[in-house]
């Protein structure tokens, strides 16, 4: 059996023809591709002991932890730690045939919740590293004593997966020279480079729309100081919802790129998500996101300035042809058939090399 422990994912009879945030996706199509590989237990990583079959397989996410392992004032300290918890043998540390799945990058960002993160990367006999090619090269180029060096050895590198199809309105016109409009979204995290997005855009004359379930404001217009005596207005949409089609009709029509200047993401979903719907990245390549077809920004707003300006006059058949070519490499290179295809081979591959290692 194979045992993968995410969100605790609840399937429903429409789950595979709707798209749903990247915490619901990736357990989903886990359990699409992966059970017609092997029996499949949907699980949560938040769980403990969930099989003393020594021949399961496990493969989840770190525990995720929103207090990341400090007591509880009421409640104490959480128990549970799934890769120590389903050890078969008192003495052992993991199950023999654990594997970890999750976002990578050189450094972890202070937002991410994993109280037992080194324990269970060093556990592992593989981590699938969600994330752009530039992640791994820089974990590899690394020579300290991190746990991403210390674990460098059993990453395998995957991408983000995005169910395409699940975005069925995507861009078939631009708006004209003078009216276009950018998208950002996010949970605004110290690691998005919001502040840059912001600085990058005062007194580039195009409407910047926001939407994030992190930031507190009424939808509308929302003045941001920068200092400086700099002030940036943007629109607040508020939290979006990626699977209703007036959502999708709206951000289609209305924007023409969708900007990111994160200084260490794994591979933005949202990224995936919007050239799906056919905008242009305006991305710096700590994003994460690699293309030929993306238009490339910086960490530094008076050059990202020069860069968004001369993006915002480019002719309508130079976007249209950006945006069919995104499009079909997320299709081609993002689809999860192909990632659970990859994972679920280098898993058979480790098992059976360790069983004739095994052999006397």
């Amino acid at each position: 059996m194979l045992n993968f422990l995410w969100s605790g994912y609840v399937l429903y009879e429409n789950s595979y023809s709707i798209y749903e945030f990247s915490n619901l996706e990736i357990p989903k199509w886990a359990e699409y591709y992966l059970s017609q590989k092997d029996t499949f237990h949907q699980s949560s990583c938040l769980f403990g002991r969930i099989t003393n079959n020594v021949n399961d397989i496990l493969i989840g996410h770190p525990t995720w932890h929103g207090n990341n392992g400090i007591d509880d004032p009421i409640k104490g300290k959480s128990l549970r730690n799934w890769v120590k918890d389903n050890a078969i043998y008192p003495q052992d540390l993991a199950h023999p045939n654990t594997y970890i799945l999750m976002p990578w990058v050189p450094e972890f960002p202070q937002e991410w919740k994993m109280p037992w993160i080194n324990s269970q990367l060093l556990q592992s006999q593989k981590i699938f590293a969600l994330c752009g090619e530039i992640w791994m090269e820089r974990t590899l180029a690394k020579q300290d004593n991190s746990i991403q060096f210390n674990v460098r050895d059993k990453l395998v590198h995957c991408n983000m997966g995005l169910a395409a199809q699940n975005f069925s309105i995507h861009k078939t016109s631009f708006n004209p020279i003078g009216d276009r409009q950018l998208l950002h979204i996010s949970n605004l995290g110290t690691y998005k480079g919001f502040d840059v997005t912001c600085r990058s855009l005062v007194n580039v004359e195009a409407l910047l729309h926001v939407a994030s379930s992190s930031f507190q404001a009424p939808v509308g217009m929302v003045k941001m100081d920068l200092g400086d005596d700099d002030i940036f207005l943007f629109n607040f949409l508020g939290t979006i919802n990626n699977n209703d089609p007036e959502t999708n009709a709206w951000i289609v029509e209305n924007c023409d790129f969708y900007i990111h200047t994160a200084t260490m993401d794994a591979q933005a979903t949202t990224i995936l998500e919007n050239c799906a719907r056919g905008l242009i990245p305006l991305i710096t390549p700590e994003s994460g996101f690699s293309s030929p077809h993306a238009i490339y920004l910086t960490h530094d707003p008076h050059e990202n300035h020069k860069i968004i300006e001369w993006a915002l006059n480019l002719p309508e058949e130079d976007l249209l042809k950006r945006s069919e070519l995104l499009r079909e490499q997320i299709v081609r290179e993002h689809n999860w058939e192909n990632i659970f295809g990859k994972i679920w081979d280098v898993i058979t591959e480790d098992v059976e090399s360790r069983k004739i290692k095994s052999q006397p």
